[in-house]
């Protein structure tokens, strides 16, 4: 019976998984002191080559604006140890450790840490099938006994947009997208829109986004983390972006 079970299991995260090239793993390092910044880890393993990758994105909440990127520029030698050849995997991704102390000083700086994470109000697993991937309804008062507040729903929109000069490799793959975010209270309001006018430098050729987690602090600054699919060496690649704004009462 255990066999099985494990079985089973296997086969719904293969299934899961199935069409991704690598599925990056993914942190929220946290809000700043005054709110005002929040920071993003992710790391993977990239198809092909197998060198592990790493990055920290710092942004301003307010303005939606990265103003920090820290990122390990891996090298074919650093996957060799003593003559022999190193495997990594996520879990024991080296450079995640390597970025993490290169931006340590930097977070420090602005008082970002885990400690400020806010209220993790959504997290959705790309495992977790029976959830609407692009529409999700939450509140900001989990776990608090003495408050009560308003319930908002946030719908992510993929908008297809193939440019009009792109690389030939692109045709490969599914049509881009630019983001458009709409975070509505419980009356209707809008309360929170973000929209890429035009792509974003590294987000250029996104082609899907899915909503994983939402982080509010202070029941008005929001950081909302969302899966995005991107070409990758050997199929479609799973990563993550970070998109921030402040609710409007």
């Amino acid at each position: 019976m255990k066999s099985s079970v494990l079985t089973i299991l296997f086969l719904f995260l293969a299934t899961a998984a199935a069409g991704a090239a690598f599925l990056a793993s993914v942190e929220f390092l946290g809000f700043s002191d005054d709110g005002r910044y929040a920071a993003l880890s992710q790391y993977w393993i990239e198809d092909g080559s197998g060198f592990p990758g790493a990055e920290i994105v710092v942004m301003s909440i307010s303005d939606n604006s990265v103003i920090r990127k820290f990122e390990v520029q891996w090298t074919e030698t650093m996957m060799y140890s003593e003559g022999v050849e190193m495997c990594y995997e996520n879990s024991m991704n080296p450079a995640g450790e390597i970025v993490l102390d290169s931006a340590d000083s930097f977070l420090d700086s602005l008082s970002i840490s885990p400690e400020n994470e806010g209220v993790h109000c959504i997290c959705h697993p790309l495992t977790d099938r029976s959830v609407d991937p692009e529409m999700v309804s939450f509140v900001t008062w989990v776990g608090s006994l003495m408050w009560s507040g308003p319930e908002y729903s946030l719908r992510v929109i993929n908008h297809k947009d193939m440019p009009d000069s792109h690389p030939e490799w692109l045709s490969m793959f599914e049509t881009p997208v630019l983001l458009e975010v709409l975070l509505k209270d419980s009356n209707g309001n809008t309360v929170m829109h973000l929209l890429d006018e035009s792509p974003k430098f590294g987000y250029q050729y996104v082609s899907n986004y899915r909503i994983s987690d939402v982080y509010v602090l202070e029941d008005s600054l929001v950081a909302i983390i969302l899966n995005a699919t991107e070409p990758g060496f050997e199929g479609p690649d799973g990563m993550f972006r970070m998109v921030t704004g402040v609710i409007s009462h």
